[in-house]
C-alpha cells in the first residue's frame, strides 16, 4: 500500500514537473572580447520536441547580430554584440513561449 502511494507520488509529481510552463531561469553574461557570451538555464529540461521546435524557431528568425547559438535540454547560449543581449532574451523568451506550448488537437 505504501510503495503504490509513492508511485503514484512520484507519478503526479513527474507529470506536474514536464508539463510546467518552460521558462529561462537564470541567465549569465560574460564579456569576451567585443562581444558578450550569455548563457541561460531553464527551469526544467526541454522535452526532445520542444528542442526541436525551439530551434527550428530560432533558425526561421535568427537574429542578425549573432556570431553563435546553441540549445540543448538544459540551457541556451549564444554570443552577440553588447547592445543585443537584451533584445535577444526577449527574443529567446517569445521563441521558447511558442515553442514549448501544447497545441490543442481538434476533435
Amino acid at each position: 500500500m505504501v510503495a503504490q502511494r509513492l508511485l503514484l507520488y512520484w507519478a503526479m509529481r513527474n507529470f506536474e514537473v514536464r508539463h510546467r510552463p518552460v521558462r529561462v531561469e537564470s541567465k549569465s553574461v560574460f564579456e569576451v572580447n567585443d562581444s558578450r557570451l550569455a548563457i541561460g538555464t531553464f527551469n526544467r529540461p526541454l522535452l526532445d520536441h520542444e528542442a526541436r521546435r525551439f530551434r527550428r524557431a530560432w533558425e526561421m528568425e535568427a537574429m542578425p547580430g549573432f556570431e553563435d547559438f546553441q540549445v540543448d535540454r538544459e540551457r541556451v547560449s549564444f554570443i552577440a554584440s553588447p547592445e543585443k543581449v537584451p533584445e535577444a532574451w526577449s527574443r529567446i523568451d517569445s521563441v521558447l513561449a511558442a515553442a514549448t506550448q501544447r497545441v490543442k488537437k481538434a476533435s
